[in-house]
């Protein structure tokens, strides 16, 4: 049985596992038959070079001490504090492990812990079938477009958090 670890990236050896992750993300976007990257991944170099600059945290999951996934959270402006996340990402040889799952419910509990409302997401289904089914099974519901994104396709959801009264 492997040995999973979850943590935010902090160092300068996570942050260069996170930009090798989210390079093969963007690589797999790029090569989607959807065509989701010719909108999405806009500056996605430059994004990044500039890691972690963007976000409010980055996590990254480890098997047996190899980075194999991660996800990133930022602020975003609603009516109430809400955050958003973004790049979920399971490199293909760690797949079938939950990691996916396992990311998506550390983000809940990350943004719960810091005070966040709500958490919301968008994502071109056509290219990532099986990430709309692990968000509902989290609890993720649909909503209309809360961004600007204007990708064809593209499906947003949301999420309130515990700490919600």
């Amino acid at each position: 049985m492997p040995t999973i670890a979850l943590k935010e990236a902090r160092s300068e050896e996570d942050i260069l596992a996170v930009r090798r992750l989210m390079r093969e993300y963007g690589d797999y976007l790029a090569n989607s038959p959807s065509g989701a990257a010719s909108i999405c991944l806009t500056g996605y170099e430059q994004e990044l070079q500039n890691l972690p600059e963007g976000y409010t945290a980055i996590l990254l999951a480890e098997v047996d001490g190899i980075p194999a996934g991660c996800v990133a959270l930022r602020e975003i402006v609603q009516d109430h504090r809400a955050c958003e996340m973004k790049r979920l990402w399971v490199a293909s040889g760690f797949r079938g492990l939950r990691l996916g799952r396992r990311l998506v419910e550390q983000a809940i509990a990350w943004a719960t812990i810091q005070g966040f409302q709500s958490i919301y997401l968008d994502t071109v289904p056509a290219a990532m079938p099986e990430a709309g089914r692990l968000y509902a099974s989290l609890g993720f519901v649909p909503i209309e477009r809360y961004n600007q994104n204007p990708l064809p396709g593209v499906e947003f959801f949301h999420r309130p958090l515990g700490n919600v009264r």
